[in-house]
């Protein structure tokens, strides 16, 4: 999975990458020098920068690193519409994703991808972009 930078958050718990849920929100900035394992996970009432929109499958297969950027990215902005309400490109949010690494994906069998979207300019927000339209 990606690296993730981690802010305090209120009535935050650390989830574990493997477990999220689709709606679920967590107060973090994503980086990608590192794996990640855990996210802190907050109540979508709470502030927080993420929310998570989609789990897709990538397809089995060789693990070629260019390839599962490339879906990933693919697999998210084809979510994207039917979580939010609007296409992307006329929305506030951009799109993120954390991916397998290549020991998740030969170690694990790992073919999840977690979409989640954050506001464009950066800035915290509460409640949930589901059906928001925005």
């Amino acid at each position: 999975m990606l690296a993730l930078m981690v802010f305090a958050g209120a009535c935050s718990t650390q989830g574990n990458v493997f477990s999220l849920g689709v709606g679920q929100c967590f107060a973090g900035m994503v980086t990608v020098e590192e794996e990640v394992s855990e996210v802190s996970t907050v109540d979508c009432v709470e502030p927080h920068i993420n929310e998570i929109y989609a789990l897709p499958l990538l397809p089995d297969g060789d693990f070629p690193l260019v390839f599962v950027d490339d879906d990933s990215a693919d697999l998210c902005l084809a979510a994207f519409e039917s979580y939010v309400g609007i296409a992307y490109e006329y929305s506030i949010y951009d799109i993120g994703w954390l991916r397998p690494s290549q020991e998740t994906w030969d170690k694990l069998d790992d073919r999840e991808v977690v979409c989640y979207l954050y506001d464009l300019n950066g800035e915290t927000k509460t409640g949930t972009a589901r059906s928001s339209g925005r």
